[in-house]
């Protein structure tokens, strides 16, 4: 991980472990091109619905460019065992963007933004700076759920199952080389890419990590029959491990892990 900046170094100290402060994401958005509701909503840690209810939309194809939308207060509640982890990340800053843009990506607040990193909203930042961002996750909540909703796997299942591997993180790399959020082993998401989803997911960004982890787990869900426990040791140890081997005591674990996570999302 790359030292962090002289702005970000001190505030990811004092934020570490915060919750979301109040007025963290913006409370309203204009459309660009290449925006579509689904995007806005998980940006800013929202339903599509509620984002459409909030403008008075009967579509998400309503939206259109250059309009100015309302921002509903994040409607997902986070899972018992989410409350309380770190809820910032760091971003790097690309040439030529400011709190406002770095904002804008993240669906923050600028003064929230700001605040966090100890700065001002016209601070200037250079190339490479870290910056702090908070709302970590509210925005991954929003991410897996949509996510789970789309593909038609059970939220609680993935999101539980996206908790136990990466506390909802897309940074870790493992010692074997798996990936992101959910964890995927390159070869798992080429496998996926070419038999499940039918277009390249590039398991380097985290919604196509999680669309991946998604696919699989449905995948592995329709050959168990439901089978819970099965779906999970296929998930994590593999289907042919299983079968040669017999399920190993740490597949155990990682199986009572996530049904407990499961249990505590209510």
């Amino acid at each position: 991980m790359p030292t962090r900046s002289r702005l970000a170094a001190a505030a990811l100290g004092a934020t570490a472990v915060a919750t979301i402060p109040s007025g963290v994401f913006a409370t309203s958005y204009v459309v660009r091109p290449g925006d579509t509701a689904s995007d806005i909503a998980v940006r800013h840690g929202t339903t599509i619905a509620a984002l459409l209810d909030a403008n008075r939309m009967a579509a998400p194809e309503l939206i259109r460019v250059g309009q100015m939308l309302q921002i509903p207060d994040a409607s997902l509640t986070l899972p018992a065992y989410a409350r309380g982890a770190n809820d910032s990340e760091t971003y790097r800053v690309g040439r030529g963007e400011g709190v406002f843009e770095v904002a804008r990506r993240f669906g923050v607040d600028p003064t929230a933004l700001a605040r966090t990193n100890g700065i001002g909203v016209n601070a200037p930042i250079a190339e490479g700076d870290e910056l702090v961002v908070p709302g970590r996750l509210t925005r991954m909540n929003a991410l897996v759920s949509f996510v789970a909703a789309d593909i038609g796997v059970d939220a609680r299942l993935l999101r539980g199952v996206a908790w136990a591997e990466s506390e909802w993180r897309q940074e870790p790399v493992s010692a074997t080389g798996a990936v992101g959020v959910m964890q995927i082993e390159p070869f798992t998401g080429e496998w996926v890419s070419r038999h499940l989803a039918g277009t390249h997911l590039d398991i380097w960004r985290a919604q196509d990590n999680v669309v991946a982890g998604a696919m699989l787990l449905r995948h592995l869900m329709i050959k168990h029959e439901a089978d819970i426990p099965a779906t999970l040791a296929g998930y994590y140890q593999g289907d042919a491990s299983v079968a040669g081997h017999g399920v190993y005591d740490d597949t155990r674990r990682y199986q009572r892990q996530v049904q407990e996570l499961i249990a505590q999302d209510v």
